[in-house]
């Protein structure tokens, strides 16, 4: 079984059919059963969560984690109840966070956190794994010191896709908030499986 998380982007969101989601398409070409933790907004913090729950009671052959901005976090409020800081400002306390806590250098270690975290979990269980990230890396005087000390590399989707959502990139949706549409979704899988080949068989 593969496992992809990731937020809106490995979701499928906009997608008119979740065949044409790229999660979907790799697991085809395999020929195997995948699951697809996505959810739209959300963290880094969240997709280290999710992916770590889900990988402890079953047993995953391979990983393709899609992270996501830097600026999302994720907090528990309570035993299992957490609650998203994402900087749309929709979630209540969100203001306060983005104004008087968050930093970028915090949000930059944040991230790291969460890839350092997910990239020795993997190891130790054995479970291959790639990573997809929704931009390049900000630009930040502290990256190339957390770089020095990541095993692993993370390629950009707006790269893949040959623009970002204000690109007017025929490969996104035309909404107000663009997605990947479907051959948006082929391009990434077919991105993924050229990096797989040797990997996962």
């Amino acid at each position: 079984m593969i496992l992809f998380d990731g937020c809106s982007f490995t979701m499928g969101l906009e997608l008119e059919n979740t065949k044409d989601r790229f999660s979907t398409l790799v697991s085809d070409y395999y020929n195997t059963e995948h699951v697809n933790l996505a959810e739209g907004g959300k963290s880094n913090d969240g997709i280290l969560r999710t992916t770590l729950e889900y990988c402890e009671s079953h047993i995953i052959d391979f990983a393709v984690i899609q992270l996501t901005k830097y600026s999302r976090r994720e907090i528990m409020e309570r035993k299992r109840h957490y609650r998203r800081l994402n900087a749309n400002g929709r979630e209540r306390g969100t203001k306060e966070w983005f104004t008087k806590i968050a930093t970028e250098e915090d949000n930059v270690a944040n991230f790291y956190k969460n890839k350092f975290l997910l990239e020795n979990y993997f190891s130790n269980k054995h479970i291959p794994y790639f990573f997809l990230q929704l931009s390049s890396p900000i630009t930040s005087p502290l990256i190339s010191s957390w770089e020095k000390m990541s095993p692993s590399s993370v390629d950009c989707i707006y790269e893949i896709l040959g623009g970002d959502e204000h690109s007017g990139s025929p490969l996104f949706t035309s909404s107000d908030k663009p997605h990947p549409n479907a051959e948006g979704h082929r391009r990434i899988a077919d991105h993924i499986l050229k990096n797989l080949k040797g990997v996962f068989l």
